[in-house]
């Protein structure tokens, strides 16, 4: 059995700064590996998102319908994506802090291929959508990412993609344009239907005529 090696008091200060030196090192390369990471990248690209869309959200967001001088929809169109953008800075940095301080593990494991694919092909569904919001408005645009997106988390039920498709995005319609007063961008027709069936709808039942009444 061979001995272990003896440290002198004259070798300890070389021994501790040694040791210290892998310490650190250690530490630098941890630190890297974290600002490499998928998770801490994406974190990173969200935020910076965030606030370059706050700061330019004048050309983000179209201004509100006027009619004789005086804005159709009470509420500015760019304040709820003001707030969720902000919320969204703030989480994210809220988030890398916490990994940069160590509060949070670091992700030990790296995305695969596999996953890369899913997440490139769901940020093409998204910019799809805000490609043809505009052409084919909010109901259809939305509609279509949602189909999109239901079968891309692995929905195969059609009765299931087409239930939400068709009814989420009429609640979220419903709840832009009557709750919250906020116009959205849809085609002539589909405004003009829907006007008509609100018509129709909150329009009283027709006065019944007294039979006695002569004629």
């Amino acid at each position: 059995m061979t001995d272990s090696p003896v440290i002198t008091n004259d070798e300890l200060p070389t021994a501790n700064a040694e040791a210290r030196s892998t310490q650190q090192g250690r530490i630098t390369v941890t630190r890297k590996r974290v600002l490499s990471s998928p998770e801490t990248l994406t974190l990173v690209a969200l935020l910076l998102a965030a606030v370059l869309s706050l700061i330019f959200m004048q050309y983000l967001v179209a201004a509100p319908k006027v009619l004789f001088g005086r804005s159709l929809s009470p509420i500015a169109p760019s304040l709820f994506p003001t707030i969720v953008l902000a919320l969204m800075a703030v989480m994210c940095a809220g988030a890398l802090w916490m990994i940069r301080s160590g509060v949070v593990a670091e992700q030990s494991t790296r995305m695969t291929w596999t996953e890369w694919v899913r997440a490139i092909t769901l940020f093409g569904i998204m910019i799809l959508y805000a490609l043809t919001m505009k052409p084919f408005g909010f109901l259809i645009s939305t509609a279509i990412a949602t189909s999109l997106i239901s079968l891309h988390m692995g929905a195969r039920n059609v009765i299931q993609i087409a239930a939400v498709a068709l009814i989420g995005p009429v609640a979220l319609y419903l709840a832009a344009t009557q709750l919250l007063a906020v116009s959205l961008p849809e085609l002539d027709v589909v405004e003009k239907t829907y006007s008509s069936i609100l018509s129709a709808g909150s329009a009283g039942p027709a006065e019944a005529v007294d039979p006695t009444v002569a004629e």
